[in-house]
């Protein structure tokens, strides 16, 4: 505990490391050979080889802790190379000692980096005036020389890295945290456009559709009193036809709301929203059927009886692109057979809504055959980009294979890519 304040914080809590171990085993190799090659002066003067190699061994086991405890490796060595410099001085030592020095200004404390910088800087410029003073001036310089490079050399070559790996860091951080500003930026850019387009759904569609089904409840109010006061039996179609009206302009107003509140919201689709769901496609075409009926359109359904399990995006797209393509065959189709049909395989999901073809002297509420064929409206295009959003094709004009029929056929994956 009474280390803590002492030892490296990038390295506190770590075991040793072992790139140290190696190098103190690599300096302690590297003075016996020096020892071996150059003789006893090499290692500490003709001092016996114990005397001689004791203080490499303290060296390199002080090397071993030189970024763990940068400072006491550095205090032990400074006072190992005080006392064998007195007993006769040797190379081995002070090649070690250097790097000491390289790794406590590296891997301090800052007080301790500048701490070593002044001392260093101090040390030599005293040591180079006492030589000075007391012996030949021409030596005392040259040796003054050679402790500089001995003291101030590793220690500003360690400041250096060390100022070049705090601008790094530095550079990182204020990397990611203008990351974070541009994340925190796009949503909220995000989350106003949401908000501004759910304010115009409800100012504007959800009151109209609103109004629509006040207005067709109304109606249908007043003129089955009517009825009932005058005694009036049998199926009339105007009121079927509102009551088509009512209940679809109501659901759309429901959904209109669901959207609103999504869109006012910052949770993404896949949190508690009432999405459509492909087992709700059989409902979504009998709710269709009196419409279809009216427009003496007889509906087809080839549906399986149970779906597999798909992601909630592909769920949503099937069922829109459905919703879209009867909505287009209640509003373009000639009378005749109209037949939805899904098929679910192993690795992808076919829709196909195929439908009579209008006549260009057809109903007025109709378009022309060749309006149909030359130009797509919003409802063809929004189906598209569907598909096209989750990985798959959508394909709709008039069928190659049975003449007169208007075709549209979406084929999507069912896995999803992350």
């Amino acid at each position: 505990m009474w280390l803590r304040p002492f030892t490296n914080t990038h390295a506190r809590g770590l075991p040793l490391p072992l790139r140290d171990l190696r190098l103190a085993v690599g300096f302690f190799a590297g003075c016996l050979i020096l020892y071996v090659l150059g003789g006893p002066r090499v290692m500490g003067g003709d001092l016996p080889v114990w005397q001689a190699v004791l203080p490499v061994l303290v060296l390199c086991t002080a090397t071993a802790f030189r970024s763990t405890v940068p400072l006491v490796a550095v205090a032990v060595g400074t006072l190992t190379v005080g006392v064998q410099m007195a007993a006769g001085g040797g190379l081995g030592p002070l090649l070690v000692y250097t790097d000491l020095l390289y790794a406590a200004a590296l891997y301090g404390a800052p007080w301790l980096c500048r701490v070593l910088q002044v001392g260093t800087v101090a040390a030599t410029l005293a040591a180079t005036v006492a030589l000075v003073l007391l012996g030949d001036r021409s030596e005392g310089v040259t040796t003054g020389v050679l402790i500089a490079l001995v003291l101030i050399s590793p220690v500003w070559t360690a400041v250096l890295i060390r100022n070049h790996k705090e601008r790094a860091d530095a550079e990182r951080q204020r990397a990611a945290q203008i990351d974070r500003l541009a994340e925190l930026d796009r949503k909220t850019v995000l989350q106003t456009e949401r908000t501004r387009m759910a304010r115009e759904l409800h100012d504007l569609v959800a009151n109209h559709l609103s109004a629509i089904a006040i207005h067709s409840s109304a109606v249908l109010s007043l003129t089955e009193a009517q009825r009932a006061k005058d005694g009036t039996a049998g199926e009339d179609p105007v009121l079927q036809a509102l009551s088509v009206i009512r209940e679809n302009s109501v659901q759309g107003l429901a959904e209109m709301r669901r959207m609103v509140v999504l869109l006012r919201s910052d949770r993404g689709v896949a949190d508690d929203w009432d999405r459509p769901q492909l087992n709700a496609l059989g409902a979504l075409v009998e709710q269709a059927r009196p419409a279809a009926d009216a427009a003496a359109l007889t509906l087809h359904t080839d549906l399986p009886e149970t779906f597999p399990e798909v992601s909630s995006v592909i769920e949503v797209t099937a069922y829109r692109i459905v919703q879209e393509a009867l909505t287009n065959v209640l509003k373009h189709a000639s009378a005749g057979r109209v037949r939805i049909c899904c098929e679910a395989g192993a690795e992808q999901l076919t829709i196909s809504v195929d439908s009579p073809l209008a006549r260009p002297d057809g109903r007025a509420r109709q378009r022309p055959v060749e309006q149909l064929m030359t130009g797509a409206g919003a409802g063809l295009a929004g189906m598209s980009e569907r598909a096209a959003l989750v990985g798959g094709s959508f394909d709709a004009g008039p069928d190659r294979t049975a003449p007169g029929r208007w075709r549209v056929r979406a084929v999507l994956p069912l896995a999803q890519n992350p």
